[in-house]
């Protein structure tokens, strides 16, 4: 098994053996059914998702501790807020600590750059909103899944699977991006005291190749792919590894490598 399959797979067990309450949560907004009425069946419904909170408007405060006994039952982390404040590609470059994400004027093949966007650059809750005000908030009216529930649910449970890895991880050194630099790409290097992270993603509408440039103490090889398990190597120089890369529109990277 590569170093870095057996990294995370150590950084998992350390999870599972010691609950945190500070893990990522990757939520959605629930308005309840009727609204302001927090229903098990649809909380349910959430959590099988792979979604581990739901955010509640403020506005509605009457039954809020039944929502959260019900959500507590479930293992859902609930989250009282104002109104959401949708995420952007410029905000996700500057995030809070926790961001809101309108998936109603959002494809579903844009979500993984936004959001792994945001991630990178340190929002530890995500709260995805269909617009929903009332009843199940991944269906439309014919009960079948929204459009955005795939790929959102696959970050939820990426982000639960490897919840110690980016709880850890902090701001690495500086990526430098050969110009000319592609609109809408970024990319950030981050480290724990075991491994480095890069998150590269493309928010632009248009597919980008771009050379980016790692620091020295980086190592060029063998990096493994959080999304897909597979491998990369990138040139080795003595100034620091070389890494030319390629995004389809919406597409996010995420590459890990041990110390």
């Amino acid at each position: 098994m590569p170093s870095c399959l057996l990294l995370i797979a150590a950084l998992v067990a350390a999870q599972v053996a010691v609950s945190s309450p500070a893990e990522p949560v990757v939520a959605v907004w629930y308005r309840g059914t009727p609204a302001g009425t927090p229903r098990q069946d649809d909380l349910a419904a959430i959590r099988a998702q792979g979604f581990t909170g739901v955010t509640w408007p403020a506005g509605q405060t009457s039954r809020v501790d039944e929502l959260r006994r019900i959500a507590g039952s479930l293992g859902l982390a609930v989250t009282v807020q104002a109104a959401p404040v949708p995420l952007t590609a410029a905000s996700a470059l500057r995030p809070t600590d926790r961001v809101d994400v309108d998936v109603t004027h959002l494809a579903a093949d844009g979500i993984p750059a936004l959001v792994w966007r945001a991630v990178g650059h340190g929002a530890r809750t995500i709260a995805f909103d269909s617009g929903s005000q009332a009843g199940a908030p991944l269906t439309d009216a014919t009960g079948r899944p929204l459009p955005w529930v795939g790929a959102a649910s696959a970050i939820a449970r990426q982000l639960t699977f490897n919840a110690r890895l980016f709880l850890d991880a902090r701001a690495g050194p500086r990526i430098a991006i050969q110009p000319p630099a592609p609109a809408g790409v970024d990319v950030v290097l981050l480290e724990t005291g075991r491994a480095w992270m890069l998150i590269a993603t493309n928010t632009s509408n248009a597919r980008a190749t771009t050379v980016a440039e790692l620091p020295a103490a980086v190592p060029p090889a063998l990096w493994t792919s959080l999304l897909d398990g597979s491998g990369l190597s990138m040139l080795s120089r003595p100034s620091g590894p070389r890494w030319t890369f390629e995004l389809a529109a919406g597409e996010a990277a995420i590459w890990v490598i041990d110390k």
